[in-house]
């Protein structure tokens, strides 16, 4: 792709975001007009509103990837290593939070495209079970859904403009009272 063209490209969903995020229903139009692009651009990137949120469905996926990635889960205790990986997802959760409201967590193809992202957090849930910091007879891929679970509806609650920190802790903290084994 070009160098012009993928900045356009970013410009628009970097607008889509924005745009979609305070106003689920916004139009093309809307996205172009934040993007400071023409209709037709949107249109040779995003034949449909489909288009472009599949793009931002995958751009989600790239960008929680890299939010793991940075919290480096392989790191230190595993109950710290899962506070920072949640920090992290929260406040990169924010950008995508129109995703939420067109339902793709009910996607099958995204649940499973998410869970191949979020597996390196099932490794820091065995860490903190062989540790006893985490109950046993809990799945890690349970514990691991159930914190996914909770940072959707976490990042739906930073609507109101709460700060991703503390719904990262609230997250947290609901998450270990109910997995940690001394809560």
């Amino acid at each position: 792709m070009r160098s012009d063209a993928e900045r356009n490209r970013r410009t628009l969903l970097n607008a889509a975001a924005k745009v979609l995020a305070e106003n689920p229903g916004a139009s093309i139009a809307q996205v172009a007009q934040i993007a400071g692009l023409a209709r037709a651009t949107v249109y040779r990137h995003f034949r449909t509103r489909q288009d472009l949120l599949e793009a931002m469905r995958a751009e989600a996926l790239v960008s929680a990837a890299e939010a793991i990635a940075g919290s480096r889960p392989d790191e230190g205790d595993p109950l710290d290593a899962l506070r920072r990986a949640v920090e992290a997802l929260a406040s990169h959760g924010v950008r995508f939070r129109a995703l939420l409201v067109e339902g793709v967590e009910l996607d099958p193809t995204f649940l499973q495209e998410r869970a191949e992202v979020l597996s390196p957090l099932r490794e820091v849930v065995r860490r903190g079970q062989e540790a006893g910091l985490i109950r046993p007879e809990l799945p890690a891929q349970w514990v691991v859904t159930a914190m996914a679970a909770l940072l959707a509806a976490g990042v739906r609650t930073l609507a109101g403009g709460t700060d991703h920190r503390a719904v990262a802790d609230l997250i947290f903290e609901t998450l270990t009272d109910g997995v940690a084994t001394n809560p």
